[in-house]
């Protein structure tokens, strides 16, 4: 119970009955208790001093233990060593020395395990940097994340500092990685928008993307996007040099027309329709086809009316010197024929 003193009282009476009786043996194994009880009462004594904190130690301790935190519960226990032990032995109090073993016994597990998950990761390191060097970040990710959760349960600050250093890298790389795809992507995007004539749309991104790539130290792909802003000025300076031309080949059309120049006027239209055609103006193709359809028609009237002049020129002549020559039946058949001529050309 504790109660060392009544202990020890009734010790010393039964050495005192024991030495009537002459049972020295009693005496004797009695003696070496008192001896033990003094030990004992001294221990107990002694230990009512770090009692409060041994208490205290074990319910920390325990809590850091089920937590995985094996690092922290070890070092609660070394620094409650170091406290100690300059006055006590703890060793001699039986439930601190209980715990100290099992404390040792969880720590040299947990170390074996350490060195484990660090022989795990000597072969990723080697994937990683050959990863890298190669420029596989997919690969390279996919060691890194098999990294981390060894990582995550390894407690040696110079591999955990070796592995920041190599995510870093592996972040900064695919970072660009990331970026460089993403202007290539725009930079398709805004190739497709100048090819439809989708000038502002396409400048837009370009200029969007070099604002925000000036606030970062990314100098080569701003770079790349300005030379790909001026391709997209100077196309769209192209086109709309071209669009002038058109609009000055129409007024020229209009005055052709006005003066009866119909065949300049075609050759102004294929003009048009070519550089319609190289702008993307497929839209207006149709109708100046049709224009040089009715222009055509125009033509050919213009050239039969013509011919049927001349033809009607020369029956003319040829009546009147038939009626010179007195050859009336000649001259009236002459005179019929420019007659029908001149119905049928009313008819059409």
């Amino acid at each position: 119970m504790g109660n060392y003193d009544e202990a020890i009282k009734t010790a010393k009476i039964i050495v005192d009955i024991a030495k009537q009786a002459k049972l020295y043996s009693v005496v004797e194994e009695e003696n070496e208790l008192i001896a033990t009880l003094y030990t004992q009462a001294k221990s107990d004594q002694d230990f009512i001093a770090v009692r409060g904190d041994f208490e205290k130690l074990i319910e920390d301790y325990e809590k850091l233990v089920t937590q995985g935190k094996v690092v922290e519960a070890h070092d609660l226990i070394q620094n409650f060593k170091q406290y100690y032990e300059r006055d006590l032995k703890l060793n001699s109090f039986e439930r601190v020395r209980d715990l100290f073993i099992e404390d040792e016994k969880r720590w040299i597990t947990f170390q074996k395990n350490q060195k484990n998950l660090i022989k795990q990761l000597d072969p990723l390191e080697i994937q990683f940097n050959s990863y890298i060097n190669t420029n596989n970040l997919l690969l390279a990710g996919e060691a890194l994340k098999k990294a981390r959760n060894l990582l995550n349960v390894l407690n040696d600050s110079k591999n955990l500092k070796k592995w920041e250093t190599y995510e870093a890298t592996y972040l900064e790389l695919k970072k660009k990685y990331d970026l460089n795809e993403d202007i290539e992507l725009n930079i398709k995007r805004v190739s497709k928008l100048t090819d439809n004539y989708e000038f502002d749309e396409a400048r837009n991104i370009l200029e969007s993307k070099i604002e925000l790539l000036q606030k970062s130290d990314f100098s080569d792909y701003i770079q790349k996007l300005k030379a790909k802003l001026k391709h997209v000025v100077d196309a769209e300076s192209k086109y709309l040099k071209l669009v002038e031309d058109i609009k000055e080949l129409e007024g020229r059309i209009n005055l052709n027309i006005s003066q009866n120049q119909f065949r300049e006027a075609i050759n102004n239209i294929n003009q048009i329709i070519k550089i319609s055609r190289f702008i993307g103006k497929a839209d207006q193709l149709d109708e100046y086809s049709g224009y040089i359809e009715i222009l055509e028609k125009k033509i050919n009237k213009i050239s039969e009316i013509a011919e049927t002049s001349n033809l009607i020129r020369n029956y003319n002549i040829q009546g009147i010197e038939a009626l010179k020559k007195e050859n009336f039946d000649e001259s009236l058949k002459i005179f019929k024929k420019i007659v029908g001529i001149i119905k049928t050309l009313n008819q059409n």
